[in-house]
């Protein structure tokens, strides 16, 4: 070893134990530092899988009401077609004016009739 010529077995002895220390500290910082890191990536995939699983829940519950939705479209496709065959079959406002003409012309009250009474006393007069 070549930084070591002229030294006594103690010097080596203590710059060997010395640079091993040195070594052991960083080792021990760096598996700290490991064991942090291993730490803070744990949460974040904890906290990964949480969020996952919250998007997840709400994704079907989006999905579930959006077929909701479509349920309730289809009701009302069917109600309006419904509606629509039923309006189909009412009278016009063309067609209610020509009954209400029809009605008025054929009134009673408006007609003059002879009762059978009033027919054969005026026969009798006439004789």
């Amino acid at each position: 070893m070549a930084v070591f010529r002229g030294s006594s077995d103690a010097q080596l002895t203590d710059e060997l134990i010395k640079r091993l220390n040195e070594s052991t500290r960083r080792i021990r910082d760096l598996e700290e530092f490991n064991r942090t890191l291993e730490t803070k990536i744990d949460s974040m995939e904890m906290r990964l899988i949480k969020r996952q699983s919250e998007i997840k829940t709400r994704f079907d519950e989006i999905e579930k009401s959006v077929k909701d939705l479509n349920i309730r479209l289809m009701k009302i496709e069917n109600e309006n077609e419904k509606i629509k065959k039923s309006l189909e079959k009412t009278a016009t406002k063309l067609e209610l004016e020509e009954i209400e003409n029809f009605i008025k012309l054929m009134d009673p009250i408006k007609m003059n009739f002879v009762t059978r009474n009033e027919v054969e006393r005026m026969i009798k007069e006439s004789k």
